[in-house]
């Protein structure tokens, strides 16, 4: 459970950081192996299921500068992995009240193609989240 009332804090309760992993797994994890995922529409549409409002919209929607590095995840049959390191409300940013967050979640990215290396890169994104009558959900990627 979140704050009891809408008094700021700086901590991130277990359902935010709930919440914010589970979304931040869902947008950054593909698999562009045969029979996996046919874009990054898909993923977009797993991390939806986390959010709420016209992020809804968004994430479904396919933006042509996806093209270019989808067709590289395909050549490579490539499946990318997540492993979130962190969830923390970031320095200068709103604290925590018990219907609205901001955090940003940092996460390890794993790259494995069919054959070569494995490659790993640190990425994050921030999150702002709402509670809605559904638990809380992620209404906007802010700075994306």
């Amino acid at each position: 459970m979140g704050p009891s009332s809408d008094s700021p804090s700086r901590a991130v309760p277990a359902d935010v950081e709930s919440t914010a992993r589970a979304f931040a797994t869902a947008y950054a994890q593909h698999d562009a192996t045969d029979g996996g995922d046919q874009s990054y529409t898909d993923a977009g549409a797993r991390a939806a299921k986390l959010a709420s409002g016209e992020l809804v919209e968004v994430l479904a929607q396919k933006r042509p500068g996806q093209d270019a590095p989808w067709a590289s995840l395909r050549s490579e049959q490539a499946k990318q992995t997540v492993k979130v390191a962190s969830v923390a409300v970031p320095d200068g940013a709103p604290a925590v009240t018990a219907s609205s967050a901001l955090v940003r979640v940092s996460y390890a990215l794993t790259t494995t193609p069919r054959s070569g290396a494995e490659r790993q890169s640190r990425e994050q994104i921030a999150l702002h989240l709402e509670r809605t009558a559904d638990d809380w959900r992620v209404v906007a990627l802010p700075w994306a």
